[in-house]
């Protein structure tokens, strides 16, 4: 008879846990102080659910003693926060609507190089028509094409590094505008030492392409210059052929020279040219007289990892080796270290241009090897 009142007070003291019964404050109150549980208790009642009286013992809270309150400490998220030992802190600008392809690409190489350099770090993204006034960074990466828009830089009391304009392309000097472009004069210039006879130019209205076909529009011996795909093939015999193409149209462009047995001359191409999809879309017949001007010598190993595990790459990718070498000075600059020599990439800033050297290469066995 006892056992069995006992199984009834139990089946009712359970039943007032699962309808949520009102219990006196006495309980209550008792309840919180043995399991040091965070509970609020109002003046006269409490609701008590399973997880007032289940809660974990280790819950953090603090007791009012005036309220009888359990009070407990929430860290608020704040999407803003900025780590007070960061050693590297700038801000990209650019084009998210022309270049947004591209930026996935560029913030994971910034990623990789500084996650190998294991220090903390904080780099914020601007579309290009923020006004720079508003942006609290003191050195930006700035993502333009416009030579016309560098005399605005000058009155900023921040220091702006241009990856995609080379020094040699404008007139304008400030000591807060880097350059950081490939010389793709240089290259040219390198390239077109070996023609002394006809020779074409396969072009295709890219703004890169018609920066190209500027370098080259003056050079001796210009025949014809065609804009991708309308091409006469049959002119290109005996002729030397320059691409200012990308390397996806260069392949198509040079089996089709091979398909239609055209006898070229030499045929060059300068940094678009340096790409695996060269390798990958050609046959060994449509590279053979291909020459390619190169600038990214030797990039770091460790870092080109790194990019590669998160999709990115700066050995083939010329505009994130130019962000990463400024990546590279932004860090120098803010943790009083060399302002000239960027020593993650083995390379020298002069005269507020990135100091590239420019190598030829050919296609050899499925790699490029450079010409010595």
């Amino acid at each position: 008879m006892m056992k069995k009142l006992l199984i009834i007070v139990c089946a009712v003291f359970l039943n007032a846990q699962q309808l949520n019964f009102e219990l006196p404050n006495d309980i209550n109150t008792t309840s919180a102080e043995t399991n040091k549980t965070a509970v609020i208790a109002e003046s006269n009642k409490t609701n008590v659910s399973d997880t007032n009286i289940t809660a974990e013992t280790n819950t953090s809270a603090e007791i009012n003693e005036t309220n009888n309150t359990a009070i407990v400490d929430v860290e608020d998220f704040n999407d803003t926060y900025v780590s007070f030992n960061s050693k590297a802190s700038f801000t990209v600008v650019i084009n998210k609507q022309r270049f947004f392809k591209f930026i996935p690409s560029l913030m994971n190489a910034l990623n990789a190089y500084y996650a190998q350099k294991g220090i903390d770090y904080n780099i914020t993204l601007y579309n290009i028509d923020t006004n720079l006034s508003k942006i609290k960074s003191k050195d930006i990466i700035y993502f333009t094409t416009d030579v016309n828009q560098l005399s605005k830089l000058k009155d900023y009391n921040k220091t702006f590094y241009l990856p995609l304009i080379n020094k040699n392309e404008t007139n304008i000097t400030a000591k807060n505008i880097y350059f950081g472009s490939i010389d793709f004069k240089d290259q040219i210039q390198k390239l077109t030492s070996f023609i002394d006879d006809k020779t074409d130019v396969i072009a295709d209205h890219t703004l890169l392409s018609d920066k190209l076909l500027n370098y080259e529009k003056n050079l001796t011996y210009i025949h014809t210059v065609y804009q991708f795909p309308n091409i006469y093939y049959q002119d290109l015999n005996n002729s030397f052929v320059i691409f200012n193409t990308s390397a996806g149209k260069t392949a198509q462009v040079l089996s089709t020279i091979t398909q239609k047995e055209i006898q070229t001359k030499l045929t060059l191409t300068p940094q678009l040219g340096y790409n695996p999809l060269m390798i990958v879309l050609t046959q060994p017949a449509d590279i053979q007289k291909l020459l390619i001007a190169n600038s990214i010598i030797h990039p770091p190993l460790i870092i080109n990892e790194d990019a590669s595990l998160l999709n990115s790459d700066i050995r083939y990718n010329w505009m994130n080796y130019a962000a990463c070498i400024f990546a590279n000075k932004i860090y120098n600059k803010q943790n009083s270290e060399d302002q000239f020599y960027m020593n993650d990439f083995n390379i020298y800033i002069f005269n507020n241009q990135i100091n590239y050297k420019t190598k030829l290469y050919r296609i050899i066995d499925g790699a490029f090897k450079q010409v010595e």
